[in-house]
């Protein structure tokens, strides 16, 4: 299976297979999907990473470093625009973390969250409905086979952000650890979504329980495809059949997927965070209920007077 990762040089998002519209999905779930982790990304440079402690948030390793701060912007939080600053001086100064086996890479910041995503530490995600985040634009020129219609191109970026579902189809067991997998299907979920150049280090989030839980972090896509497999002529696209096609490149050599009756969708790729869950949280502090109930009570006291409660950064 050739994995196409996602990079800046093209900077698209979440693209759903119901719709071209450049506007949808792009303020806070509601209905079934309400609290489904959009309330904790943020931006980091061109990306999104996602708080998941006081101080420290998760993004992808492979498109380097964005910067020195993480803004979770008024989109996310319904409130105003927080900018908060990456601590570079962390970990011998090297500036992050890294999840060795991984793509997963995790940054502090020198001033606290208000609220971070809780982990799914489970083993349960196939089946799973899934949230996904990512920054870009909408779907693209239609990709057509013999007249009929299996996918859509990647549109221009427009640097805005998204969020769609899709169901994890499986466990894939790659050189940078376990990912989570979901199909592009035709018959997929109500707001069927899959990735493309961009949506990396967004996060991915599973219900589990009645509480939606960082899952994964947004890696790659299948691809790129081609009619012929002839030189210099591949794409890169979403495609909810890729029967009839080449997949591959010219570099690695193509594989032609044979044209059934039965649609074989392309797959997106995400990082699994319960297979690293132990070495996050040996990184990524988060108090205990005890010390949070300390810290309240201290804040409380030297209020004093005034009576205003804790306060934190918004």
């Amino acid at each position: 299976m050739a994995l196409f990762c996602l990079h800046a040089a093209e900077s698209q998002a979440v693209l759903f297979y119901d719709t071209g519209d450049y506007s949808h999905n792009t303020t806070a779930p509601t209905g079934i999907f309400t609290d489904s982790g959009w309330q904790y990304e943020g931006l980091y440079g061109s990306y999104l990473g996602t708080a998941i402690a006081p101080q420290y948030f998760i993004t992808a390793q492979h498109f380097g470093t964005q910067g020195t701060t993480f803004t979770q912007s008024g989109i996310f939080t319904g409130g105003s625009d927080v900018t908060y600053n990456v601590d570079t001086t962390v970990n011998a100064g090297t500036g992050y973390w890294d999840i060795a086996g991984t793509d997963l890479r995790i940054f502090k910041i020198q001033e606290s969250f208000s609220s971070y995503a809780p982990l799914y530490t489970g083993t349960l995600e196939l089946g799973m409905t899934m949230v996904t985040m990512g920054r870009g634009g909408a779907r693209g020129a239609e990709v057509l086979l013999n007249g009929n219609l299996h996918g859509w191109e990647p549109e221009l970026a427009d640097g805005t952000t998204r969020w769609g579902s899709n169901t994890v189809s499986d466990i894939y067991s790659s050189v940078l650890g376990d990912l989570l997998m979901a199909s592009f299907s035709a018959g997929g979920t109500s707001e069927e979504a899959t990735l493309s150049n961009g949506d990396s280090g967004g996060g991915v989030f599973v219900n589990d329980g009645g509480v939606w839980k960082l899952a994964g972090v947004n890696y790659s896509v299948d691809g790129r495809f081609d009619y012929t497999a002839g030189p210099g002529d591949g794409f890169d696209a979403a495609l909810f059949d890729r029967g009839g096609f080449y997949q591959g490149s010219d570099a690695f050599g193509w594989s032609f997927i044979t044209d059934d009756v039965a649609d074989n969708p392309s797959n997106m790729f995400a990082s699994r965070i319960s297979t690293n869950a132990t070495a996050i949280m040996a990184i990524a502090v988060v108090p205990e209920p005890g010390s949070v109930l300390l810290l309240m009570i201290g804040c409380a006291w030297a209020a004093g007077t005034r009576k205003r409660g804790v306060n934190r950064p918004v």
